[in-house]
């Protein structure tokens, strides 16, 4: 078969629309997987994406009829589609995927998996693929020596020099023709296994992938919704491009899966911090009535201080709770320098989820926000302003990691270059790390004194268990607050930034 060749779904057994086959159609370019599964299908038998475009519509169609002379349009195409409409397993997974263009989909590629693999498992199947191989070599040789001798006989000088050229076209004529029977043949016996299968095994086919193909839907709506867009609004093209990325890289499910969990930590954690707003611990001057002290308003109750109470409380005078610098939690860019050391791989997955559910509340609150991976060298600094990234963006970030050592030096340098932005120069450091380093003490002092200056804060989570000794002595030199945790979930308070 030519590898440039193009599938098509050209012929079917439904009552449907022109316009319903080319959505099909449209679907294959869309698709990758499906193109793909339907030309290793065409390999095996021509007509293969017919069959899988039937199925598709099987699925797809909420009331899929078969046209009156459906047998006489391929009698093993119907022998499957006719099986498929009465198995008991297809109607109950219809009532999920009639309507679903992606579970659709999904649904007939699983289907097209599991034909492919049953065909190619057959012994007799491998015994006739080798064959068919040598019978296709020979087809394509016959071609080209017709063409060759039809050129040679056209232009020969002499009757007889005609005749002999003929004469072996004339061989080479049978053996192509020997060839392309033994490829219907071939044929033959591939559309008998399939109606075989339809047969005996459609409804353990089904049945067996239905979960496969909810994980996958399953996946592709938690990855590409990561990035806080709802599903609906994730063009389908770029559905089944995730689908795609979901095969080779089974790590997206679980870190969409764990970005969830960290997203209901946050939220949780959140709720707890809105209750507490109350709690005030710095004294300032002022006439905020919400914010006085419990003694002013006891000097207001009280009648030999009420009037030199109202006198400060009318000059902005009187003792209040002071907010000045709680204002700016929660609001200002955030910086997160995360360890990629080897130490690290074991909990890689939940290390990329735990900066991808940072990054959606910065989205959601407008904050500017940056990744500093790190290991024995900073790698490639994520940027994203207002907390904005594309899922293209999430993806690149989830399947990149360092490895190596870990030096706490090059991400904290990194981040007061970043902090020299004037977008980031209110921005707050979360520096997280599970292995030990060297700093010298002429950074930790030039370190701190920029932090001053800029009033900005340091907070690190460390990754503190049995298989690692991080030095927590060197960490609190350079932070405002340590966090140490046996696993990232325990590092509530990081969401509250």
């Amino acid at each position: 078969m030519d590898k440039n060749m193009v599938v098509l779904y050209s012929r079917t057994l439904f009552d449907m629309s022109t316009s319903q086959k080319s959505r099909f159609n449209e679907l294959l370019k869309m698709a990758k997987l499906l193109n793909d599964r339907c030309m290793d299908g065409e390999k095996m038998l021509t007509g293969f994406t017919n069959l899988i475009g039937d199925t598709w519509y099987s699925f797809y169609s909420k009331e899929p009829i078969l046209k009156g002379n459906a047998q006489q349009v391929d009698e093993a195409q119907y022998g499957f589609i006719a099986n498929l409409l009465k198995n008991d397993e297809y109607i109950q997974w219809h009532q999920l995927t009639k309507g679903d263009e992606l579970l659709s989909v999904l649904t007939a590629i699983s289907m097209a998996d599991q034909f492919i693999k049953r065909l190619k498992n057959d012994q007799q199947h491998s015994k006739n693929a080798q064959k068919q191989k040598s019978t296709e070599r020979t087809k394509e040789f016959a071609k080209k020596r017709i063409q060759e001798l039809q050129q040679q006989m056209n232009s020969a000088s002499s009757e007889s020099m005609k005749q002999a050229y003929k004469q072996q076209q004339k061989i080479y004529e049978h053996s192509l023709k020997n060839a392309q029977q033994q490829s219907t043949t071939f044929e033959q016996q591939v559309k008998n296994q399939l109606i075989e299968i339809s047969k005996q095994s459609l409804g353990q086919i089904i049945q067996e992938n239905k979960q496969k193909i909810s994980n996958t839907k399953k996946a592709i709506v938690t990855v590409g919704t990561m990035d806080g867009k709802k599903i609906e609004h994730v063009p389908l093209r770029d559905q089944f491009e995730l689908a795609e990325k979901i095969s080779t890289h089974k790590e997206l499910q679980t870190i969409a899966d764990l970005v969830g969990r960290f997203k209901r930590i946050a939220l949780k954690k959140q709720k707890t911090k809105q209750k507490h707003t109350m709690e005030r611990k710095n004294i300032a001057i002022g006439q905020e009535v919400s914010r006085l002290l419990p003694t002013e308003l006891a000097n207001y109750v009280m009648g030999h201080s009420k009037q030199d109470f109202l006198r400060r409380f009318s000059e902005s005078q009187a003792f209040v709770f002071d907010t000045k610098g709680k204002d700016r939690k929660g609001k200002g860019p955030i910086i997160i320098c995360m360890d990629e050391s080897s130490s690290m791989t074991s909990i890689k997955e939940q290390s990329k989820a735990f900066c991808i559910a940072l990054l959606t509340i910065a989205k959601k609150q407008k904050r500017d926000f940056a990744i500093v991976p790190f290991a024995s060298k900073v790698g490639e600094v994520k940027i994203f302003a207002k907390g904005q990234a594309s899922t293209q963006d999430l993806l690149a970030f989830s399947n990149s990691f360092l490895g190596g050592g870990t030096n706490y030096e090059q991400p904290l340098r990194e981040s007061l270059n970043i902090l020299l932005q004037s977008e980031f120069n209110e921005a707050d450091i979360l520096f997280v790390t599970d292995g030990s380093s060297f700093l010298p003490t002429r950074f930790i002092e030039e370190f701190n004194a920029t932090k001053k200056k800029k009033q900005f804060e340091c907070t690190s989570v460390v990754l503190t268990n049995l298989f690692n000794a991080v030095d927590v002595n060197l960490v609190n030199k350079f932070s405002d607050r340590v966090i140490e945790v046996g696993e990232l979930f325990d590092a509530a308070e990081a969401f509250v930034l």
